[in-house]
């Protein structure tokens, strides 16, 4: 059976009704930086999303190939973690009028941190 990371980290995935502080522990992701609108049509945002899922299904589908990396395991592909943020002053407290600022994306990729199957 596939490792699920959104039922092992439920707590992490899941969203609380209410509002609450959750302790994330350390995990390394496949990760992605740049700048752009991540609301451009074919902008760095929505290529870099391509990216990261592509490696992501890439290194998952190993497990019908000749070769896996030492440690691999079955796992379900999570859901894709992002970080974006509008340079200073481009927040006027309800919007982001200049969303060309910077992103950072990560999809939680268990092959860079293989563990013990």
């Amino acid at each position: 059976m596939a490792y699920d990371f959104k039922k092992e980290y439920r707590d992490l995935y899941v969203p609380k009704a209410r509002s609450s502080l959750v302790d994330v522990p350390a995990m390394t992701f496949a990760a992605m930086a740049g700048t752009g609108d991540p609301n451009e049509e074919g902008g760095a945002y929505q290529r870099a999303l391509g990216v990261l899922y592509g490696f992501s299904y890439t290194v998952k589908m190993a497990k019908m190939g000749y070769w896996q990396p030492e440690g691999y395991f079955d796992y379900v592909v999570p859901p894709l973690e992002g970080l974006w943020w509008a340079g200073s002053g481009a927040f006027d407290g309800a919007s982001i009028a200049d969303k060309g600022g910077g992103l950072v994306l990560g999809v939680a990729h268990p092959s860079a941190r293989f563990r013990d199957a």
